[in-house]
């Protein structure tokens, strides 16, 4: 219903049953009682005439189309009073739980005659993926106060929440002749000169005359010659499993005890996470970056770019990927990867494996590291750390039988999560086995080592 009573109105109401039951002793008071009425529904039938002659009050939601996971954003909610008189109107926003702590109200909101009034909040983004707002609702009283009528907001309003990059995306975080440094790797030495430009320098004895930059001496007024490198421009293939096991909640050091349970961060937020670090740094490094989203099918697929500003095209594609119920299937990656890119290539897959048969994981990484340089990112379940911190003594004393069962099914999990990576080791696979959290620094410094080689 649009329009429903006020207190002021309960109130009134209130008041007259008071009277009429005062009446039944006090007779002075019966006369007075069905005049009171009639003057209380003559008042409600002249505020009800009003209130359906003023115009409505419009909500509208100003929100950017765009927002980004972790990063503050300023939503603003505008009323606009069309009326001739003032208003006074109670306000409530309907925002998803996770995008506020809580959904912002207003009580006792006052807009002037023909004016506009912006109610600013703002959000924080906790999960990835498209959010939609529901209707932001506004009571406001009628011209005699007796009733308010019901204002609604616009419906569907949304925002893309993209994952966060700026955290990591710097190019002095990921520049690699500094990463290279403290990883302590030296790059191989390759003979000969190369043919990509590197820099300009002073001439010295026994520079070759052909590399004399003419116009650059002419400029300085001293001999200049240039420097050349080698080409060392590389494809790299992200694989990005979204798989039912990718969907297990992953949370890191600084968002295990500020966010709710329903909020944390998954498997699948750090794999997208370390995927974007690992574009941005081979698009920084000249490589050619291609991007495969997988579960049972080939979800999404971002043929291989070279440009720098292509980095958007990744973060367009991974913001809306979420788990699907379904398991990984090994071998439709390695069948497609080896059909559209038959020339060498550093393959990256990111996965967690837990519950694929054997022969579906180790054939298909086997076959696809005879073609390419493979790097497997195994997101290690987080309940698999606890039983290895845990201490043995401490389960067989706080015990019961499903305690011990469960440690034992945990064991046997661990134990065959363990030779199946070493398998994959011994097939020429290079394994990281990490905790979510540490995704990223892992594969990028793994990256790092193996695009630029150690001598």
């Amino acid at each position: 219903m649009k329009i429903s009573p006020d207190r002021t109105l309960l109130a009134w109401v209130f008041g007259w049953l008071v009277l009429g039951l005062l009446s039944v002793p006090v007779l002075g008071l019966r006369a007075i009682v069905p005049i009171a009425g009639v003057l209380l529904l003559a008042a409600l039938l002249a505020d009800l005439f009003l209130a359906l002659r003023e115009g409505e009050v419009a909500l509208t939601r100003i929100r950017p189309e765009q927002g980004a996971r972790e990063r503050a954003d300023a939503i603003t909610l505008r009323v606009e009073n069309p009326l001739a008189r003032a208003i006074e109107l109670d306000l409530h926003e309907s925002v998803p739980r996770d995008l506020v702590l809580v959904e912002p109200s207003w009580s006792g909101l006052k807009v002037e005659a023909h004016d506009t009034r912006d109610l600013i909040y703002t959000i924080a983004p906790r999960v990835r993926g498209r959010r939609e707002w529901g209707r932001a609702a506004g009571l406001v009283r009628s011209p005699l106060g007796l009733l308010r009528r019901r204002a609604l907001g616009p419906s569907h309003d949304a925002i893309l929440i993209r994952p966060e990059t700026r955290r990591y995306l710097r190019s002095e975080a990921l520049d690699p002749k500094r990463v290279l440094a403290s990883l302590g790797v030296r790059p191989r030495r390759k003979r000969g000169d190369g043919l990509e430009f590197e820099s300009l320098r002073e001439y010295v004895i026994g520079d070759e005359p052909r590399r004399i930059d003419w116009r650059a001496t002419a400029r300085r007024g001293r001999p200049i010659v240039r420097t050349h490198r080698h080409e060392q421009s590389r494809t790299i293939l992200l694989a990005l499993d979204r798989s039912r096991l990718m969907g297990a909640q992953a949370p890191d050091g600084h968002s295990a005890g500020t966010r709710p349970s329903g909020f944390l961060p998954t498997k699948l937020d750090h794999a997208i996470d370390a995927a974007l670090a690992l574009a941005f740094a081979s698009l920084a490094a000249g490589d050619r970056v291609g991007l495969m989203v997988f579960d049972r099918t080939v979800a999404q697929l971002v043929s291989p770019v070279v440009h720098r500003a292509s980095l958007g095209r990744f973060v367009d594609a991974l913001s809306a990927v979420q788990t699907v119920p379904f398991e990984a299937d090994y071998r439709r990656v390695a069948r497609d990867l080896l059909t559209l890119h038959r020339k060498r290539a550093m393959v990256i897959v990111l996965t967690d494996f837990m519950e694929v048969d054997r022969d579906e994981l180790i054939r298909p990484m086997s076959l696809l590291a005879r073609h390419h340089e493979v790097v497997f990112v195994a997101l290690r379940e987080p309940i698999l750390e606890q039983l290895e911190e845990e201490p043995a003594g401490r389960a067989k004393a706080e015990t019961g039988s499903i305690e011990l069962y469960r440690r034992i099914v945990l064991s046997d999990l661990l134990r065959e999560r363990e030779e199946r990576l070493v398998t994959l080791r011994r097939e020429g696979v290079s394994v990281l086995d990490v905790p979510p959290s540490e995704a990223t620094a892992s594969a990028l410094n793994r990256y790092i080592e193996l695009r630029h080689g150690a001598a």
